[in-house]
């Protein structure tokens, strides 16, 4: 069968997004209502971060870039709910305003693990001086104007300072990681576990980052264990799909993608691009092109779109009778 992925981990860190110099809004309406919140949005191509207030139901952001972002809601009680947000032409009205709505999630479980980050300090986190503190709220800051070697340089400073700062530590790998820097992204997050061995950010990520170096047998202890400390997570659920997918094992790849679909549709992962690939190994070309088409609507102006438009068409050539 044809490859309907057409070389997956090297596309998916070209896919831009097709934008131009315009800037737009993200306009959001939370329910229930909270009383006090906070929303917080992070580019998944860069390193740009902004937090604002949840004000009752609803927030906003401006100025914003077109691409996707990862929207995270903190509810100070219930804890957090994460989607990936399209901040794109095709989703604006005519004033460049996109609308989400967010369901928050009050799950005993949510509510369990976030009683137990309140309740609970790392050693780590200790022993993180105010001055390293300091250093990470200003690099948020020149992050949030742009300056991402600004910020890069006060995350270096913070580890400096508090080498056992594994939330800088997790960042300064994240940064690595979108900019394509793997290896470096792995020395990073494995210098955040080491100092906090539970740590899930650097867990997950360290897993995605050995699966971009193609060290699949390395990356599933680690996709998996993200995966047993956070169940719901779309990432982990993401990742350790992917895991299976390049170990050939297509039947558990498919559990964790679809599980990965039910908690963000339009996970920046594209978990419907594996799902297709799958789908079409097994010969079942119906539900490969539902994968394909939903692809296109999550993500019309992603780069993305044109592997799936490609993929839909080599999908109909071999629909197509001898």
């Amino acid at each position: 069968m044809v490859c309907w992925v057409l070389r997956w981990a090297a596309l998916v860190a070209l896919a831009g997004l097709a934008t131009g110099a315009e800037t737009l809004s993200l306009v959001g309406r939370v329910a229930p209502p909270l009383q006090r919140g906070v929303a917080v949005i992070s580019a998944v191509e860069s390193p740009f971060y902004v937090e604002v207030p949840v004000r009752n139901d609803g927030f906003s952001f401006r100025g914003l870039k077109a691409g996707a972002y990862t929207l995270t809601v903190m509810d100070p009680t219930w804890g957090v709910t994460r989607r990936t947000v399209q901040v794109t032409p095709s989703f604006a009205d005519e004033g460049g305003r996109v609308r989400v709505e967010i369901d928050l999630e009050r799950s005993a479980d949510g509510r369990s693990r976030r009683l137990r980050q309140q309740g609970t300090v790392s050693v780590a986190n200790l022993k993180v001086s105010r001055k390293a503190r300091a250093a990470r709220r200003k690099s948020k800051a020149r992050f949030a104007r742009g300056d991402e070697a600004g910020g890069v340089a006060l995350l270096l400073k913070a580890v400096e300072i508090s080498p056992s700062f594994t939330d800088a530590w997790n960042e300064l790998g994240t940064i690595a990681y979108k900019a394509g820097r793997y290896a470096e992204a792995e020395e990073r997050f494995r210098k955040a576990l080491e100092h906090e061995p539970l740590a899930f950010a650097p867990m997950v990520n360290l897993g995605g980052a050995l699966l971009s170096q193609n060290r699949f047998d390395e990356a599933l202890s680690f996709n998996l264990m993200a995966r047993s400390m956070q169940p719901g997570d779309a990432l982990a659920n993401s990742q350790l799909g992917m895991n299976f997918f390049y170990k050939g094992q297509y039947q558990k790849a498919r559990e964790y993608l679809l599980r990965a679909k039910e908690a963000d549709p339009g996970h920046f992962s594209h978990p419907q691009l594996f799902l297709a690939d799958i789908y079409g190994k097994q010969g079942k070309l119906e539900e490969a092109r539902a994968e394909l088409e939903e692809t296109l609507r999550l993500h019309p102006d992603s780069s993305v779109a044109v592997i799936a438009r490609e993929a839909l068409r080599r999908l109909e050539d071999a629909s197509l009778p001898p």
